[in-house]
């Protein structure tokens, strides 16, 4: 057995531990293994989207996809879904044109969120049909997927049919969704919010469909509540209908239907598996604050750089909390959303491209600890859900 090429500090022997690779190509090979047709053969695929394919991604998505699969292994199928025509991944090929808005199937889609909306159509329809897991390309994943939910989800001992990151109330976060294949709650939620988008071409106003017209209560003071502190320049309506699909949750989870019987209140509270996203998925915002440049600067911060300073400090305290303590770090982009750059969007930028992987900083530190040390804890934090206050006694599509 090989050993570590980074030593884990004495303080975190107890949290971790070294291991290897579950795949060893090299990261041309991958990325040409995922631009190619993989057959589904299980319900445990990784599904993702990006519009212009996987060669076109930024590089620093094309490593976190890469390390998926190295962290994944051969046991697990990956799939990045494009709209691009002549391709084997292209999302047509995947689900079929009646179980998508028309905005998408016909490309008439506009606004600055296309590729964000594309990917919320797609998520729900490849769960259901397929079964797995839905990851944004903005994610790093830290722990194995069999560690964070899918275990309990193929349990057959197990109440548990679906898995997402638990906010507040009954409000998740949809970069990452798991469930199991033909899910009843997971087909009802996306057959609502393909309907949310019937005759549209962007998400704007859709706060005044009857159907989710609640959203337009939201303050930002209720997630601020749980210290999610992102410093947003547009109006909560905005964010809200930007996150369409959310809103499509949260009624799901009022729902009992006369109709059909189907309660949605009741299965969310009794079969979804939650976790904590602030803990889990934002830990270095949990550590650090909400600002993009910070984590920016914590990521670029040489490894061999006075310990005394702060820099250096936070970089340390931040990168071997998530390392130890995080399933995953999403990398948000928030464009045109919030005050401050997101990280996303500042790795994007033509003059930080590398910065996420830089030899000697902090951030190569993440890419490397995220494949190869292995966390200790058993469990991750898991949110009992809460059956909602209030249920709405109506059809799915009933306004």
């Amino acid at each position: 057995m090989q050993e570590s090429q980074v030593p884990i500090p004495a303080e975190f022997h107890s949290d971790l531990h070294y291991v290897e690779a579950l795949d060893t190509r090299s990261n041309e090979e991958i990325l040409d293994s995922l631009s190619e047709h993989a057959p589904v053969t299980s319900e445990k695929n990784v599904w993702t989207y990006w519009h212009s394919g996987v060669r076109s991604m930024p590089a620093w998505c094309q490593r976190n996809v890469v390390n998926w699969v190295r962290l994944s292994g051969p046991s697990w199928s990956i799939r990045i879904l494009d709209n691009v025509p002549s391709s084997p991944n292209n999302a047509l090929n995947w689900v079929s044109a009646g179980l998508l808005p028309e905005t998408f199937v016909k490309g008439t889609m506009d606004g600055p969120y296309t590729g964000p909306h594309s990917a919320d159509f797609l998520r729900g329809a490849c769960l259901f049909l397929y079964g797995g897991v839905w990851m944004d390309v903005g994610i790093i994943l830290i722990r194995r997927l069999e560690n964070i939910c899918w275990r309990q989800l193929e349990d057959p001992d197990s109440p548990f049919e679906v898995s997402v990151p638990w906010m507040y109330g009954t409000v998740m976060a949809n970069h990452f969704v798991a469930s199991r294949k033909g899910n009843p709650f997971i087909k009802r939620w996306h057959d609502l919010f393909v309907h949310l988008w019937k005759d549209r071409i962007n998400p704007g106003g859709m706060t005044e469909n009857p159907l989710v017209s609640f959203g337009k209560q939201f303050k930002f003071e209720d997630s601020q509540a749980m210290k999610y502190h992102w410093e947003f320049k547009v109006e909560p309506r905005t964010v809200m209908e930007y996150i369409g699909q959310v809103l499509a949750w949260l009624r799901l989870c009022m729902l009992e239907d006369p109709n059909d019987g189907f309660n949605g209140a009741e299965y969310y509270e009794d079969k979804v598996l939650l976790f904590d996203s602030l803990s889990e998925d934002w830990g270095a915002e949990a550590t650090i604050g909400f600002s993009g440049q910070d984590l920016f600067n914590v990521l670029t911060t040489r490894c061999d750089a006075g310990s005394e300073s702060e820099e250096y400090q936070a970089a340390y305290k931040t990168i071997w909390r998530l390392l130890t303590q995080s399933s995953m770090q999403k990398i948000t982009h928030g464009k045109n959303l919030t005050k401050g750059l997101a990280l996303g969007v500042l790795w994007d930028m033509e003059e930080n491209q590398g910065k996420d992987v830089a030899p000697g900083t902090f951030a190569e530190l993440l890419r490397y600890g995220s494949v190869h040390f292995e966390q200790e804890r058993e469990e991750i934090r898991y949110v009992k859900a809460q059956r909602p206050e209030h249920t709405i006694k109506k059809g799915l599509l009933e306004p």
